[in-house]
């Protein structure tokens, strides 16, 4: 090679380099696309399973938000009963009517996709830090909720203790209420005292275990302390929660055109 040519040969090996270098940044760049694409996809496919996971959580939550309301009354309705009535005229039916099935349902969180977005480290992938930030708040409210829950679970174990030293549960028609309830346990409709097994049961009324005023106190404060709480539960935290899964649902369809 001869020196004139030298700067000729060096021009080509530069452009040869640079060609190169253009199409490794090409091709870097088309895998980004395709690799932009494919996370997209599978994000959208995510969403549409977080947006499934939800409604079942909502229907889920209405269940245990009836559940809560209905005992914050039924306990509201044992206040103005111990308030109103003699402890020597108190109804073994009565009571046991205001005070069984106070407790909610657990919770059954769908958090399945969720768990998957972020093991699979895809969770990275959402653009909207909104849209993000109120999925894991979504899911650390869940968890609180979970420990209130056994909370509240605890209190009613403490209550039923105290039914016990009172209430005469040996009522064949005590058993059958707990069936008809059971059944019916979403049904706003149902009012005990109307049943035909609540008539049986006044019909062939028991005598309470203790009319003893202390113990009677007690069991109605054991039960005031689920009724505050239930109050957070019932008009509070779960209706929050509840419009929280709502307002992803249309955050989650509007990021991903579902």
């Amino acid at each position: 090679m001869t020196s004139g040519n030298t700067p000729k040969y060096i021009k080509y090996a530069i452009g040869e380099i640079v060609l190169v270098v253009i199409g490794i940044l090409i091709a870097l760049q088309v895998n980004n696309w395709n690799e932009d694409r494919i996370e997209n996809r599978r994000l959208s496919n995510y969403a549409r399973s977080l947006i499934q996971d939800l409604k079942n959580d909502i229907e889920m939550l209405k269940v245990s938000l009836f559940q809560a309301k209905k005992g914050f009354y039924r306990i509201e309705n044992l206040r103005n009963y111990m308030l109103s009535t003699p402890s020597d005229s108190l109804s073994n039916t009565d009571l046991f009517v205001y005070t069984y099935d106070i407790m909610y349902r657990p919770y059954k969180w769908n958090r399945s996709t969720f768990e998957e977005l972020k093991s699979s480290g895809s969770i990275r992938y959402i653009r909207n830090d909104s849209l993000e930030k109120r999925l894991v708040a979504y899911e650390s409210f869940s968890y609180h909720l979970d420990e209130d829950f056994k909370f509240d679970s605890s209190n009613y174990e403490k209550a039923n203790a105290s039914i016990a030293s009172i209430i005469n549960l040996n009522s064949p028609y005590f058993s059958e209420m707990l069936v008809l309830e059971n059944k019916n346990f979403n049904d706003p409709n149902l009012n005990l005292f109307e049943t035909q097994e609540y008539i049986n049961s006044k019909a062939k009324e028991l005598k309470l275990i203790s009319s003893d005023e202390e113990l009677l106190n007690i069991l109605t404060n054991k039960f005031i302390l689920i009724q505050n709480q239930y109050r957070i539960r019932a008009f509070h935290e779960m209706p929050e929660i509840l419009n929280d899964a709502e307002n992803l649902i249309r955050l989650l369809k509007t990021e991903y055109n579902l």
